[in-house]
């Protein structure tokens, strides 16, 4: 390896000005021609979420059923006053209405339910202080475009001057993303300048030297210039995807790494001098013995970040890439630009090392690890098991806008709504079922209503906005008992109006047949007043049959009211166990036979009145009939004696009739269990047809549904609902006139689905890629398998414990779970920069190792330890400086990869890998021999000796 980088030693020794002269040119010109890496962030920034995840997909497809543009970017303006809205705060709500509908640069759709009567109530609260405006806005969650939009629609609300006292928040999951980038980019710039404040102390501690400090400062300044540059352009080309990650992860990896190699470089040289070995020599053997070091390095990092390249979340693709070419760029500075400064330093006697205590006890360390390192095993892997316990209860913070700074306008909004309604009210789950006809008739009603109360009944959700319930709840229009108990006052009235009438038909008719009566039996002398009698009999039943048609005309009519009643009992299959069914039942089966009654009796009196005129022509034709007219008589007496019968028997029928329903609508008023049918004199409704508009799709094929949830929407509550509600749909479309389509569901809990499935995906992916890839690169450079095994084993081992004191930290001391991009970062990163600290040790281990493995552990400790471990704490500190961000996301992952590089620096370096190297000797180079390389001091000292420096 070394000799395959001579020709950038000899460079770096031979033209050092011009070497350093070439990395300012470099920066300089590239900061000049290439945008910011900041302002590249803000105009490409890649979407929170695949465009092939389940959710945007699902966004897609329902924009385009409402015929909208595409966009998952929900936000929503609430307005909130202290005392009850006013006249003037509502005049200030319609005009940004307005102003956003105009707006087609930035919003694609206004849903305006507070101008609809039905929906209003879902939108404003109880107390009549709040009330809020769902907006979708162009552009994809985590985009330029959306946080764009979210400033723009921010601008046009206090352009328009709220009235005073109303407060004007844009919150909700785009608002929520907006702010959380926001806040990254402006607090980067003051992390990274404590960061190299902090840097500058600890360096002044170690070397008490102002050049020496210089030198991995100018080091890093410079590189950090030219790989964001790199980055930048490569960025603003779309070759690579980049962020506000991005930013906030190259510029501590390059901080971290670049001060590595530098003190690597330093510590070398400064141990080669304290051995009175030559500047030139010195630094020959310093960048001979470490530059291997560096390379496999770089490539082990390089490498673990590379690999979020294969993720499918944005984010992380965002960090790897990036950071990697960073880390290629931080090696290349080290292995060119570091050594030129030493040389113009050194060169001048500038670099000259103080006198050395720290060796001696890194020596005494050595020496109690080769002799006993059964013991140090024992406790090292003990402690680093007790460590790991935490685990057991680690909880995932998926929750955004608890990761965003507690003064973020979003939360601000969330916290209003919060005072005036319900949890969750500005996160709904947007339901989107496709059906393949038009839903806006009374069939496809209940449909819509079936699935409703499906979702309704998945545990946790609290309320359903649909066609069905614009605001939340079953109109009582729509509500079968109200319509019985609007049908039982008809009938109340028809009834009366009904008797009064058969009875007054009935009691003529009585006089009419009495008077036949008598004149029949008279017949000697009073033919022609009989045959008048039967004329006054035949006007008589005449009224009388006018009046039972009219009976049964008016309960053709009432039993035309009982359709949607009757519908709705034909449609349950067992409606005897059906309480509901059971209780319609009672109501329109007795209707049906009064129905069949009327139709018997109307038939009667054409009976009646046949007879009645058949009764009159025979009395004056034929006088020798009498006998035949007295017959006829007897029939309509009798039918007489039916019709007050019937007429008895229909009264209190209709009168307990009427009664029941009446009773029906009162027991169940303002219950859910009511039953649903929407007639369509209903569907002709203004108020209606315009809640209809932000719920049903302009063809009527696709139906909009809003459920609202308790519990963390944010988080595994929200995931498990939109699986619930999937399945819930699946239930209620089993049966009756929709099948759906397709179900398309958006919202924060679809997209924390979405998130957790990609999430698990990707960590199986990136672990296992990962891992392989460090491994071959360390066994390549280790030559050995086993050694191989031994330092990414200590490395995971190392991972698993800093994990667990984090969860400790973090969740169990201060509430807060781990956000979900922690884990899978710190893993990456920790696995990469922590096995190059031990990639360290254990090539120096090999270097001193021909003259003994224990005497090579030794003096691999006394020239390693300080040098290393001022490194690993520099670096874990440069993590730590991310402790500065309010964005808990941020403040997370640097805390925890800082805990990470102080526990691989203390233990795991320290302890617990040279114990396992020294209790398998040479076992832990096999298959190879442990020989004595052309690395070792004894080799340079004679080297340097014997030969000019080249």
């Amino acid at each position: 390896m070394a000799t395959l980088l001579g020709p950038l030693a000899r460079l770096s020794r031979r033209h050092a000005g011009l070497v350093v002269l070439a990395w300012i040119a470099v920066a300089a010109v590239a900061n000049v021609l290439v945008p910011q890496l900041e302002r590249v962030v803000e105009a490409r920034s890649p979407s929170f979420m695949p465009t092939d995840a389940p959710s945007v997909i699902a966004a897609d497809r329902s924009a385009a059923l409402f015929d909208a543009p595409s966009s998952n970017n929900l936000v929503y303006v609430v307005l909130e006053r202290r005392d009850p809205l006013q006249p003037a705060d509502r005049r200030y709500y319609d005009a940004l209405v307005t102003e956003l509908r105009s707006d087609t640069e930035h919003v694609q759709a206004v849903t305006d339910l507070w101008s609809a009567p039905l929906s209003a109530d879902a939108v404003q609260s109880k107390d009549r202080r709040a009330v809020n405006l769902m907006v979708r806005l162009t552009g994809l969650l985590g985009t330029a475009q959306a946080s764009a939009s979210v400033s723009a629609i921010r601008e046009a609300a206090a352009e328009l001057g709220p009235p005073a006292g109303l407060r004007v928040y844009v919150t909700g999951p785009g608002a929520t993303l907006a702010d959380e980038f926001a806040a990254v980019d402006r607090q980067m710039l003051l992390i990274t300048a404590a960061t190299v404040v902090v840097i500058t102390l600890l360096l002044l501690v170690v070397y008490r030297s102002l050049v020496a400090i210089a030198i991995p400062l100018m080091a890093v300044g410079l590189t950090l210039a030219v790989a964001k540059a790199v980055v930048a352009a490569l960025g603003n080309h779309g070759v690579l995807e980049v962020s506000l990650f991005t930013v906030a992860l190259i510029a501590a990896m390059i901080l971290g790494a670049g001060v590595d190699y530098a003190i690597f470089l330093i510590g070398r040289y400064h141990e080669g001098r304290r051995q009175g070995i030559e500047h030139e020599a010195a630094l020959i053997a310093s960048y001979r013995a470490v530059s291997p070091v560096i390379v496999a390095s770089a490539l082990t990092i390089a490498a673990g970040l590379s690999c979020l390249g294969l993720a499918q979340i944005s984010m992380f693709r965002s960090i790897g890439l990036p950071c990697a070419i960073g880390i290629l760029i931080v090696a290349l500075a080290a292995l060119t630009l570091t050594p030129a400064l030493i040389q113009i330093a050194g060169r001048r006697g500038l670099l000259e090392p103080k006198r050395a205590v720290i060796a001696r006890r890194w020596r005494r360390v050595g020496i109690m690890l080769a002799r006993w390192p059964g013991p140090l095993f024992v406790v090292s892997a003990g402690l680093i098991i007790a460590l790991t316990v935490p685990l057991i209860g680690m909880q995932v913070n998926w929750n955004e806008p608890a990761a965003t700074p507690d003064d973020a306008e979003s939360n601000l909004g969330y916290a209003a709504m919060d005072r005036h309604f319900p949890p969750n009210q500005l996160l709904p789950n947007v339901v989107t079922v496709e059906a393949d006809h038009d839903l806006r008739n009374p069939a496809g009603l209940i449909a819509i209503e079936r699935v409703t109360r499906q979702i309704m009944a998945i545990p946790g959700v609290r309320m359903v906005q649909s066609a069905s319930r614009p605001a939340g709840t079953v109109p009582a229009e729509a509500n079968l008992t109200y319509q019985a108990g609007m049908i039982g006052d008809q009938l109340n009235d028809a009834i009366n109006s009904l008797t009064n009438r058969l009875n007054g038909v009935a009691g003529d008719l009585d006089a009419a047949l009495a008077q036949v009566g008598a004149a029949v039996d008279q017949m000697g002398g009073a033919m022609a007043g009989g045959a008048d009698g039967m004329r006054e009999i035949g006007s008589a039943a005449d009224g009388m049959r006018a009046g039972v048609d009219g009976l049964r005309d008016n309960l053709t009519v009432v039993s035309g009211y009982l359709d949607p009643l009757r519908n709705f009992k034909n449609g349950i299959p067992d409606c005897a166990v059906n309480p509901i069914c059971s209780l319609v039942a009672k109501v329109v089966d007795p209707v049906d036979s009064l129905v069949r009654s009327s139709t018997d009796l109307s038939a009667g009196t054409v009976r009646l009145t046949a007879g009645s005129s058949t009764v009159t022509s025979a009395l004056a034709a034929v006088p020798q009939t009498l006998q035949q007219m007295r017959g006829t008589l007897d029939q309509v007496q009798e039918a007489t004696r039916g019709l007050r019968g019937a007429i008895g028997a229909i009264s209190p029928q209709m009168r307990q009739l009427t009664d029941y329903l009446n009773e029906i609508d009162l027991n169940f008023e303002g219950s859910a269990a009511g039953g649903f049918y929407m007639p369509n004199r209903a569907l002709e409704d203004p108020r209606f047809r315009e809640a209809l508009k932000a719920l049903v799709s302009p063809d009527g094929h696709a139906a909009l549904l809003l459920v609202f949830s308790r519990g963390q929407e944010w988080g595994v509550d929200g995931a498990h609902h939109a699986a619930q509600i999937q399945a819930a749909i699946d239930e209620a479309t089993k049966e009756g006139t929709l099948t759906p389509l397709s179900v398309q569901q958006v919202g924060v809990g679809p997209t924390t689905h979405d998130l957790q499935a990609l999430l698990r995906d990707d960590v199986i992916l990136l672990a296992v890629v990962t891992v392989v890839l460090i491994f071959l690169i360390v066994a390549v450079m280790l030559r050995s398998p086993v050694a191989a095994v031994v330092v990414v084993g200590t490395v995971i081992v190392s991972y698993g414990s800093t994990l667990g004191v984090s969860v400790l930290i973090w969740q169990h001391v201060l509430g807060q779970p781990l956000h979900w991009i922690v884990a899978p970062i710190a893993f990456i990163a920790l696995v990469a920069v922590g096995t190059d600290y031990n990639l360290l040790l254990a090539i120096r281990i090999r270097e001193e190792a021909w003259a003994g493995i224990n005497t090579g552990l030794i003096r691999a400790f006394a020239g390693t330890g300080g040098v290393v471990t001022t490194a690993g704490i520099i670096f874990g500190i440069t993590m730590f400086a991310m402790l500065g961000s309010t964005v808990q996301s941020i403040a997370q992952m640097g805390s925890t990869i800082g805990i990470g590089l102080l526990l691989d620096t203390l233990i795991i370096r320290t302890v617990l890998m040279p114990s396992i190297v020294a209790l398998l000797g040479r076992w832990f180079w096999w298959p190879n021999r442990v020989t004595a390389p052309r690395t070792g001091w004894s080799f340079r000292r004679k080297l340097a000796t014997t030969q000019p420096p080249t």
